[in-house]
This record gives C-alpha cells, structure tokens and sequence, in this order.
C-alpha cells in the first residue's frame, strides 16, 4: 500500500508537470499543494495548524481538486501543514475522531485538538469547502492577536513595560501564521527599546 501510495504522488506531480507544459497560456498560474503522505505509524508533524485529508481512495487522491490550489499553497506558507492520511491508518482516523463517508478534511491545532472539518458532498471534497476552513480559522487567529496587540499597546502607555514587552513577544512568536500581526508587534518592540536605551542615555549624561 505504501509504494502505491508513493506512485500516485509521483503520477500527481508528472501530470503537473505535463499540464503546464501543454497549456495554452504558459504563465497562468498553477499552484500544486504540497500535500505529504503520512505513513501509517509515523507521528504526524508539528505545526501550529495542521490539515489532514483522508481521500477516500488512493483513485479520490489521485483525481480530487485539492491538489491545485493557490489558496492553500498559500497557507502552507503561514504553517499550515499539509498532509494526507491514507485509509488503511485505521489509527489515526480514529484518533481524528472521523465519522461518516470519506473523503473528510480535518484541522487541528499545534496540540491535535481539532478546530474544525470540512466534509464531503455528495461523495466529493469540495476545495473551496477546504479553503475557506483554514481561512476561517487563520482569521480567527488574526482576531484574536489583533485584541492582544491592543491590551499590549495599553500596557505600555500605562507604564507596565515588562508586561507589554512579553506580550508582544508572544505575538511576534507567532508571526508564522499571522506575518502582519508580527510584523506590527516588532515594531512596537522596538519602539519600547528605543525608549529605554534614550532614558538610560539621558541619565547617564546627567550624572
């Protein structure tokens, strides 16, 4: 089972391979989702969210609109892994607690709790069903850091430098999944850096 998952992979990416280079317009873009096949018995990756598929045969893997997808592409980017569960790992279905008809996609946070499901219609994973779950989810996130970015702004303006500091810390930590919430929360870091290194400059010169 393994080696024939392995050639579908292999006959996903020469057909990629091949669609681009019969295309009419060879610029139009085609975004592979970089989809890895989680072998039976092997601990699924780390990640602060992770996207299982269980296709519903190696046929539903090797044919399903999931694998072009910019969208996805792009959350790959943001730390989503991608990866595939085939549906002889009756463990760790289980363990994802799916029910139902295949095919099913499943996100999980960085602790396996599962934030959420996309199931099938019809017999058929829908990509835009799967796209908007993790968008949903990474917004989700957004929104949660944007309140943090918040409270810390206002801990730094009431003086509590140590808890602001942490808190942005917390936030660029995460910077992974959500860049422009850390991108902002770096900015704010440094601002509060500037700040100590130009009162520790003032009294050094008044001494």
């Amino acid at each position: 089972m393994r080696v024939v998952w392995v050639r579908l992979a292999a006959a996903t990416a020469m057909f990629l391979l091949a669609a681009i280079a019969v295309a009419e317009d060879p610029a139009a873009p085609v975004s592979f989702v970089p989809w890895k096949v989680l072998i039976p018995g092997d601990p699924p990756v780390k990640a602060p969210l992770t996207l299982f598929w269980i296709p519903a045969s190696g046929d539903d893997f090797k044919h399903s609109e999931l694998l072009f997808s910019r969208p996805l592409t792009a959350f790959a980017a943001q730390c989503v892994a991608m990866q595939v569960i085939r549906t002889d790992d009756v463990a760790m279905i289980g363990k994802l607690g799916v029910g139902g008809t295949l095919p099913v996609a499943v996100l999980v946070d960085t602790d396996g709790k599962q934030v959420g499901r996309a199931d099938n219609e019809r017999g058929v994973l829908r990509v835009a069903a799967v796209e908007r779950l993790v968008r949903d989810q990474l917004r989700a996130r957004e929104s949660v850091l944007d309140a943090q970015l918040d409270d810390a702004r206002k801990k730094a303006l009431a003086g509590d430098r140590d808890s602001a500091v942490s808190a942005y810390r917390s936030i660029w930590d995460q910077r992974c999944v959500a860049p422009r919430k850390g991108r902002e929360a770096q900015k704010e870091l440094k601002k509060l850096e500037a700040g100590v290194r130009s009162v520790i400059f003032y009294f050094f010169f008044r001494l």
